[in-house]
């Protein structure tokens, strides 16, 4: 028999892109392991450098992953919504979070514990299989949109750049005619 939380994970995993076109036996396989969690606005899931102990699968609300940059404190690296996952990084026991989790409003979210899901990997290794596929899909895909989030950023500086020596060159040009004429 099925509880209420694992249906509910089964529906979203099916609708989720990411896991829609797993096998069913895999999909009931997370859905018994499934808990849900909330987290409130502005709460901090994961602080860089932290131990993940579960991969999220985001059923309501919105999630920011950012990152520190020196001078500039923290920017949003990925921000994420329904139907998108989380958290890749504790299905790997000895890596650490690389920055910082945020739910930016209220938030909930389907957990799979990464110790269970990756007992689970023990007795199905199809099903690791699947997963850890998915996860370098999925963090190959937040790579791309992070390098084009930096194209676009350094693109905006070289154009503020080029408005800056226009505006400069505008002034000197000017006040050169001032002078001239003060001189004159």
């Amino acid at each position: 028999m099925s509880t209420k939380i694992e249906l509910k994970a089964l529906t979203m995993l099916r609708s989720a892109e990411l896991t829609h076109d797993m096998e069913t036996k895999h999909l009931k396989e997370l859905a018994a392991i499934a808990t849900e969690v909330n987290f409130a606005k502005d709460q901090i899931i994961y602080q860089k450098g932290s131990k993940g102990q579960a991969l999220y699968l985001i059923e309501e609300g919105e999630v920011v992953i950012e990152t520190d940059v020196p001078g500039q404190g923290l920017i949003v690296m990925n921000r994420l919504r329904p139907g998108q996952f989380f958290g890749w990084s504790s299905l790997f026991p000895f890596e650490r979070k690389m920055g910082w989790t945020r739910a930016v409003r209220p938030t909930w979210v389907i957990a799979f514990n990464a110790d269970r899901l990756r007992a689970l990997w023990h007795t199905d290794h199809e099903l690791e299989y699947a997963i850890v596929r998915r996860a370098g899909r999925d963090m190959a895909n937040r790579i791309r949109a992070t390098r084009q989030q930096l194209a676009d950023i350094l693109v905006a500086d070289d154009r503020d750049k080029n408005r800056f020596t226009q505006t400069v060159t505008h002034h000197e040009t000017h006040n050169n005619r001032l002078l001239k004429e003060i001189n004159d």
